[in-house]
């Protein structure tokens, strides 16, 4: 299922406006773009619910004195395996959000999510963030020789995928099944004349914050490196990829500019659009726009173009 171009065409939902109207409200993005500077974010990850714990099985590794959880179904278990990797800018660590989007995900997909605490700028840069993932994988492709190994990122786990896809094809090692982007940061240089046009309708995002964050992550490697902005790679010969966007999200620009690239290069990819939804919505469980989400990344896993809802 590939060369997906979908445009969603649903009414905003009530609550979508009154989530981007509330952060206006709070000055969200200038608290955010603080924190960025200041790296005044949570470093401790947030630990699974006591829903998740009960409802679900739950085993707990340790990997360079981090942890990794493996969350999956009591029963009715299938061969998915998701390697979920969190969004925060690099910065910030897994949140209840992210917890309550993984229990939707293992609720209709039945897979089992691997959720890494993943090291963090700027105590780590990219390069150690990757030689971690890079062990993670490896571990998992022995402990899963027969599962289908699937990525999932948000945010800047979306940029972590899509980089480390790339360098798994480089290094001419096994790649996952698919890559699934949600909100995707894939430049950190955030460069693209076509942001500050986006700029005013993000009521999360900054440049100055995110450009910030970019430059701590990248360490002593180049902005424009593939690992540290997937959107400067080779991008072919890569495992199927999708990519969910929202319209008021200062990201959106480089989705845009990825989705050229790849249709230039006759490259299948599938795009999902969502006009005036904010970053990362997606880790919001209870919008209506989460919902038609997540039913649409289980079509992609299970090659079900009725839950796509799109004519192929």
């Amino acid at each position: 299922m590939k060369n997906i171009d979908y445009r969603h065409n649903m009414p905003l939902s009530i609550k979508a406006k009154l989530i981007q109207s509330t952060m206006d409200l709070m000055g969200l993005k200038k608290k955010i773009e603080k924190k960025m500077i200041s790296n005044d974010f949570e470093k401790d990850p947030t630990e699974p619910s006591k829903a998740l714990v009960n409802n679900f099985d739950i085993k707990l590794m340790q990997q360079k004195n981090r942890k990794i959880w493996i969350v999956s179904p009591k029963v009715s278990k299938t061969d998915v395996v998701i390697l979920y990797l969190h969004g925060g800018g690099y910065m910030a660590n897994i949140t209840k959000e992210h917890w309550r989007l993984i229990e939707a995900l293992i609720n209709i997909t039945n897979a089992t999510i691997v959720v890494p605490d993943y090291p963090l700028v700027p105590e780590s840069s990219c390069k150690e963030i990757y030689d971690f993932t890079e062990s993670l994988y490896e571990r998992l492709i022995i402990d899963y020789p027969k599962q289908r190994i699937i990525f999932i990122g948000d945010s800047a786990g979306g940029g972590l995928a899509f980089g480390f896809v790339q360098h798994l094809r480089n290094e001419q090692k096994k790649q996952p099944e698919q890559i699934i982007l949600l909100s995707p940061w894939l430049d950190v240089s955030m460069n693209n004349p076509k942001i500050k046009l986006i700029d005013e309708s993000d009521k999360m995002l900054s440049i100055k914050g995110l450009r910030n964050a970019g430059k701590k992550y990248a360490g002593n490697l180049d902005l424009k490196d593939y690992r540290v902005s997937p959107i400067y790679g080779d991008l072919t010969e890569l495992c199927q990829l999708s990519i969910f966007t929202g319209t008021n999200d200062l990201l959106d620009a480089d989705a845009q500019k990825c989705k050229k690239l790849m249709k230039d290069q006759q490259i299948n990819f599938n795009y999902f659009e969502y006009p005036q939804m904010f970053h990362d919505w997606v880790i919001i469980s209870s919008l209506k726009e989460t919902s038609d989400v997540i039913t649409k990344v289980k079509g992609l896993i299970d090659n079900d173009a009725r839950l796509i809802n799109v004519e192929l």
